[in-house]
């Protein structure tokens, strides 16, 4: 076997070791195995979102802003950097910067649920509720499930304001 082709493999299986440690709930071990990653494979978009939940899960959200900076970079026609980078802010206080950055981003992903979603949750954690309540119906019209987008809601604590209106079934 060829160098150039055990290095891939080797890097492979690094990758899915990773996704692997992080499905287990050991999101350490899994930043240690991107981290014996060649580096231009830790660029990659899907090792980033891997990082990027990685970072999230040990509840260092600088890092994972960092992450999502990244991402936007390498992927600038991808909505999860953009989308990652508002949830970081949220995380790290800036609620409300993380609303201004994501409103804009609407127009270039119209079919996306998951940015109404989001804007959904700042503005409940802002509380504003009536505005809250018009970003969810938005999400769940734009998904193709929206019982599991209810349901996710409801575990959501982040629109916990919400949750008497959803479970009556008064949204969406």
């Amino acid at each position: 076997m060829n160098e150039s082709l055990s290095n891939n493999l080797q890097a492979e299986h690094g990758v899915r070791a990773a996704q692997g440690w992080f499905e287990l709930g050991l999101s350490a071990e899994a930043e240690a195995e991107i981290a014996r990653l060649p580096e231009t494979l830790q660029l990659q978009p899907e090792v980033l979102k891997l990082r990027f939940h990685a970072a999230r899960a040990c509840k260092r959200h600088d890092d994972a802003l960092g992450v999502a900076l990244s991402l936007m970079e390498v992927a600038r026609d991808e909505l999860w950097g953009w989308l990652y980078r508002s949830q970081a802010l949220h995380w790290l206080g800036r609620t409300s910067e993380a609303y201004d950055l994501l409103l804009p981003i609407q127009s270039r992903w119209t079919r996306a649920f998951e940015i109404p979603y989001d804007l959904a949750c700042y503005c409940a954690q802002s509380e504003r509720i009536e505005i809250a309540a018009e970003w969810f119906s938005k999400a769940v019209k734009l998904t193709k499930h929206p019982a599991a987008v209810k349901s996710m809601a409801l575990a959501d604590p982040d629109l916990k304001p919400l949750w008497a209106d959803i479970e009556a079934g008064r949204m969406g």
